[in-house]
């Protein structure tokens, strides 16, 4: 009983809202996608 009360009192806030760490996925997958397209210009495909 003791351990169920421990559990619902100890709460961890995160450092940004839930939707931010969404727009921050977002944007590293963009510039690895940006950096991807610009690294394979110009290449015949096989």
């Amino acid at each position: 009983m003791w351990a169920l009360v421990a559990l619902e009192t100890e709460v961890n806030e995160l450092p940004i809202p839930a939707w931010g760490y969404g727009l921050l996925a977002f944007g590293i997958l963009a510039i690895m996608m940006l950096v991807t397209l610009a690294i394979g210009k110009g290449r015949p495909h096989s």
